[in-house]
């Protein structure tokens, strides 16, 4: 069965004759009587009676009609959309994000560009970089925003901004601006979980300088930068963060920022998506538009 078939059988169920409907599609009268019995055969019915002056619909040409009209439909439907699918830019957007990106870009990004795009909506799930680049491989998001570099084949990622980490403290604690790696083994850690990029930044500064997680004390990790930093504020220990993050805390005096002496914390923030899949439009558009953000070519 295909659509010219279908629409043989609608013309003839139209004018009630093969002629008519010839002349009406620009076919021959035996290409359209080819058509209707190519059908009834694959239907195993009779769709028409003939008579010497008309066809009429049998009681199956009748029920079929109905799916027929609606299967054109469907078919100029999806022809139009896809036609324009390019081009269309709505719909949910799912976006995957570590902590330090969704708590400083995202909100930001998303607010431009819905002001450009007011009928998108977003999804946004805020994970670790290493669950949030399984989730892009595996196509559960189509977008992505990560605190660490990844080699891998399946994924395409784009630098977008630098980020400094810093270690706080309880102001009671009197951190001076600037200590040294010794004395911050003196404090108890509350540490991101396994997976944070966060927490790989800080494990490799140790490696480089002859340290390891071993050397410090922590007896607590979260997976949360609100529940860590209200650690923090409580006393309970010292943790390493996003200087990006604890603007509005340090400028209250609720906690104390410190760097690490002679050891420079930095990272890089990616935009990733799959190497794998093509993005729906509005996640093209959104990939676009953070590239253009952040002026990356």
């Amino acid at each position: 069965m295909d659509f010219k078939q279908i629409e043989a059988f609608i013309n003839v169920a139209k004018f009630k004759s093969f002629s008519k409907a010839a002349n009406f599609s620009f076919l021959s009268q035996p290409a359209i009587s080819s058509h209707i019995s190519i059908l009834e055969k694959e239907l195993k019915v009779y769709l028409f009676d003939r008579t010497p002056k008309e066809v009429h619909l049998t009681p199956a040409g009748e029920s079929f009609l109905n799916f027929a009209l609606e299967l054109l439909e469907i078919r100029d439907n999806a022809i139009y959309t896809l036609t324009n699918f390019n081009e269309t830019i709505t719909g949910n957007l799912k976006l995957a994000s570590s902590t330090t990106p969704c708590n400083t870009l995202v909100p930001s990004l998303i607010e431009k560009f819905h002001n450009i795009h007011p009928s998108v909506t977003f999804d946004v799930l805020e994970l670790n970089s290493s669950k949030i680049i399984d989730n892009i491989i595996k196509f559960n998001f189509e977008i992505g925003l990560i605190g660490e570099p990844i080699d891998d084949e399946k994924i395409e990622s784009y630098e977008l901004t630098k980020d400094e980490l810093v270690i706080i403290s309880h102001p009671s604690f009197n951190f001076p601006d600037i200590i040294d790696m010794p004395s911050l083994f003196k404090y108890n850690f509350i540490l991101r979980e396994k997976g944070s990029a966060t927490r790989k930044t800080f494990e490799d500064a140790l490696t480089k300088n002859g340290y390891s997680i071993s050397h410090i004390t922590s007896s607590l990790e979260v997976n949360n930068i609100s529940t860590l930093i209200q650690f923090v504020r409580k006393g309970f220990g010292i943790a390493v963060v996003s200087k990006e993050v604890l603007k509005n805390y340090v400028s209250l005096g609720l906690v104390k920022e410190s760097t690490i002496k002679n050891i420079p914390l930095t990272r890089s923030i990616y935009l990733i998506i799959s190497s794998k899949r093509s993005l729906t439009p509005t996640a093209k558009s959104f990939f676009n538009f953070c590239k253009k953000c952040f002026k990356i070519d």
